[in-house]
């Protein structure tokens, strides 16, 4: 059961925000005539920045409770680590072994650099290669979990089948 003062807190600050995105939708569907004016433009300046604050917010506590997941977990730790270095792997191979460098222009008012052109073969190379091991485990999973190269499936026998006449309609 959840804290009941954590519960009025969570609910307190919902209602904050609500009020004060409520505010800021007032104050622009009172300008909605004139759409140029000072007043409607500081409405939207308001709301833009309460959106960042808002996504800031929802950000900081998103990584904090990783951090404290992760830290409170060390072999979830160890596991982010290892998928992070392979993923590093990846992205290394796709950048320094198969990614281009030359510079591609278009027109003449269209012209990529090469960095960016290296960037852009980097991460299409990163894509083709993780989604060619998505399909290889995908199609191989199965089969070596078959043949017990992935270990037995002692958790699937040891589920007990429903007699079909305990079943109640």
């Amino acid at each position: 059961m959840e804290n009941k003062t954590l519960k009025l807190v969570r609910n307190g600050l919902v209602l904050v925000i609500a009020l004060i995105a409520l505010f800021f939708f007032i104050k622009v569907a009172s300008n909605k005539d004139d759409l140029t004016g000072d007043a409607f433009q500081g409405a939207m300046n308001g709301m833009l920045y309460f959106t960042y604050i808002v996504l800031a917010a929802a950000t900081l506590m998103a990584v904090f409770i990783w951090f404290a997941e992760m830290f409170t977990h060390p072999k979830k730790l160890v596991e982010f680590l290892i998928s992070a270095g392979l993923f590093l792997f990846v992205v290394l191979i796709a950048k320094f072994a198969l990614a281009s460098n030359q510079a591609v222009q278009y027109s003449d008012k269209l012209k990529i650099s090469a960095s960016t052109s290296n960037w852009v073969d980097t991460g299409l190379y990163t894509f083709y290669i993780l989604a060619v091991i998505a399909i290889l485990a995908m199609i191989l999973s199965p089969l070596l979990t078959g043949f017990g190269a992935w270990g037995s499936n002692k958790e699937l026998e040891e589920i007990p089948l429903e007699d079909e006449n305990s079943i109640e309609e």
